[in-house]
């Protein structure tokens, strides 16, 4: 009898290991900046609606398998409906399509930790970060859960958040005072450790940190994190607006990485197969899932939480205040015909002899065509206002070095820089013309434009902190575009030629 139990028991570990693999799909969203609207692309027979909260949901709701659905920060910050309504639009809307967890990013900061914590109060979802902690005490901040374990298809499932440690270099330092924000990788190690003991077998990271990649200045991101702690099945990325079409496998740990893009265009499956016997992930695999609404419908819940808020601020700005003769594109590695025209704006409101605009701040471009309030905001979301600077030369040409260097280039008014992205630091600029033909003297005091955000050293911007004088104008950079839209209604290419790459 007592063999008979014992073959019984071995006959039963083996078919258990040799079931087929429970496969968990993990829905991801990161970077939607308030994009929970669909929105026109593309002209003529070719338009179609692309994007949004209700078109999420309703890929989201055919799933009818063992399913996560995880969102890696960055939520409102970046239309009206999500700015005007002070995030309070992504917790309806992630309410609405039933997230399990969600990470904040750096700009969930923007209006400060007292409203970033009023809108973790209303979500229905544990909001994560591991290493948000106190200054004082180095204690945990009490509004983020640090990680959760939650049972999926019968496997136990470890999810922790990580916010990027960079914060001084992406927000401004009152909506941050009283926090810091520790290294990812040894929150990350205690983390693991952590839901191991709690029996998780299956651990999620949901991150703001970013994709490295060699074309931009060395930072520690989410390929760091996985080479570093074992034990990472999968990282659910945010932060550096990466599209990864299918994930990244880390050739350390072979820990999975994935990425959806930004503002909503897309969501991200993936899939974990895992062994029901050990409950370890056997095989990763994801893709991207474009939410094109004629493909995927709309869930008529969210669709409706979408629809209020959108009719709480269309009837402010869908006016239309200029017509666009010919579309003002941005580029990431050149001088654009955006950042050329705001330039130009924001000089000539501030009297100055040079304006500056950080590239990573310009986040949408200018169609031809009706200009309307909307159109400004998408341009400038952020809630950036002007600064009048006197610097000296010396150090107007150190900023345009840094500038130039940044993965998005530095824009200009009132100046001509000839320069070389790939030079060493200090070598990047080979010459700068005050318009077109005074040359920059090193003591000469000039007169700067730029925006509150980039004068307190975001993006690493730190040649202001030298300035003779610092004269806030408060006014937002949004309203000076607006007034030099309405002043001069028709929009048209500004005079080229300020950026000249060395050699050209």
């Amino acid at each position: 009898m007592m063999k008979l139990a014992t073959l019984l028991i071995l006959v039963l570990k083996v078919a258990a290991s040799a079931a087929a693999p429970v496969k968990i799909v993990v829905y991801h969203t990161n970077y939607i900046h308030g994009w929970i609207m669909p929105r026109e692309e593309g002209e003529g027979a070719q338009k179609r609606l692309v994007g949004g909260a209700a078109a999420l949901a309703a890929v989201i709701g055919k799933e009818r398998g063992p399913k996560l659905v995880l969102d890696a920060g960055d939520w409102f910050q970046g239309t009206p409906e999500g700015t005007l309504s002070r995030g309070q639009a992504m917790v309806d809307v992630f309410n609405a399509v039933g997230y399990d967890a969600v990470t904040p990013g750096n700009h969930d900061y923007d209006l400060g930790e007292k409203n970033l914590q009023a809108l973790v109060a209303g979500l229905k979802m544990p909001v994560l970060g591991a290493n948000v902690r106190k200054s004082f005490d180095g204690k945990r901040v009490g509004y983020l859960k640090p990680w959760i374990v939650k049972k999926v298809g019968g496997v136990k499932v470890g999810i922790f958040g990580l916010v990027t440690s960079r914060m001084r270099l992406w927000s401004f330092s009152e909506n941050i005072a009283g926090l810091e924000f520790s290294r990812e990788v040894d929150a990350a190690k205690e983390a693991v450790a952590a839901l191991r003991a709690l029996g998780a077998t299956v651990i999620i990271a949901v991150t703001h940190m970013g994709f490295e990649r060699p074309d931009v200045p060395v930072f520690e991101g989410d390929q760091t994190l996985a080479a570093e702690v074992e034990g990472i099945d999968l990282i659910v990325g945010g932060h550096s607006h990466t599209v990864l079409k299918e994930p990244f496998r880390d050739p350390v740990h072979g820990t999975w990485i994935v990425q959806a893009g930004t503002t909503l265009a897309a969501v991200g499956r993936a899939t974990l197969e895992v062994d029901p016997a050990t409950g370890k992930v056997l095989h990763a695999s994801g893709r991207l899932i474009e939410l094109d609404v004629d493909k995927t419908g709309e869930a008529p819940l969210v669709k409706e939480a979408v629809r209020v808020h959108q009719a709480a601020v269309s009837k402010i700005f869908d006016t239309v205040v200029a017509t666009a003769t010919v579309a003002l594109s941005r580029n990431r590695d050149a001088e654009s015909a955006l950042g050329d025209w705001m330039m130009d704006c924001q000089r000539a409101f501030a009297k100055t002899d040079v304006a500056l605009q950080n590239g990573g701040g310009i986040r949408a471009d200018m169609a031809k065509g009706p200009v309307t309030l909307r159109t400004l905001f998408d341009i400038m979301p952020f809630d950036n206002r002007l600064v009048k600077v006197t610097m000296t030369g010396k150090d107007l040409r150190a900023t345009l070095d840094h500038g130039v260097a940044l993965a998005k280039i530095v824009q200009v008014s009132g100046l001509t820089v000839v320069y070389s992205r790939a030079a060493k630091p200090g070598e990047r600029v080979t010459a700068v013309r005050i318009g077109r033909m005074e040359m920059l003297e090193p003591a000469r005091l000039y007169s700067v434009a730029a925006n509150d955000f980039m004068v307190q050293g975001g993006d690493g911007y730190a040649g202001f902190a030298d300035a003779a004088t610092v004269e806030p104008t408060g006014t937002l950079v949004r309203d000076i575009l607006r007034g030099c839209a309405e002043r001069a209604p028709e929009i048209s290419l500004p005079e080229a030629g300020r950026l000249i790459p060395a050699g050209s």
